[in-house]
């Protein structure tokens, strides 16, 4: 109901890779439940860091989290591109993904591709605020994820 056009099953990927289905699981950062949502992304969505362990809560939270990352690369006109795109942003930070979006563009590789612009997360010159993106770590988040979730289509 959050998000009509959203099939399940990429959020039980995502579940899968963030929690591995634990509702009480929390982060070395502070990542909580099934989404691993971090209490002040629970806060500014108007969620209380005790409810984050409420599996419904925390399931909610997150797929408006992804939504809203998910809305803001309207640029990105494929819609598996997009969702990868935002999936990248939920785990890293948008920030990175612009970054290394606008890296692509400037050597015009295919920047509307997740494969076009991951490499770029890797650049010295992908940096906000002076901090570098753990590149590896988003680009195995998303490429889990979706590799996980063309399983699931195919083998339901």
């Amino acid at each position: 109901r959050l998000w009509p056009s959203l099939d399940w099953r990429l959020i039980k990927c995502q579940i899968r890779r963030e929690s591995a289905f634990n509702p009480r699981a929390v982060s070395s950062c502070g990542a909580i439940g099934l989404m691993q949502i971090m209490p002040a992304t629970g806060q500014s969505l108007g969620v209380a860091r005790a409810m984050l362990f409420d599996p419904d809560e925390n399931i909610r939270t997150g797929i408006i989290y992804l939504w809203r990352q998910h809305d803001r690369f309207r640029e990105i006109p494929d819609k598996g591109e997009r969702l990868k795109f935002a999936l990248a942003s939920y785990n890293g930070g948008r920030g990175y993904i612009n970054r290394a979006i606008a890296l692509a563009r400037k050597e015009d590789a295919p920047w509307q591709t997740w494969v076009g612009v991951k490499r770029y997360l890797e650049s010295a010159d992908c940096s906000v605020n002076g901090h570098r993106p753990d590149h590896r770590q988003i680009v195995a988040y998303v490429d889990h994820i979706w590799t996980d979730y063309e399983r699931q289509k195919e083998n339901p």
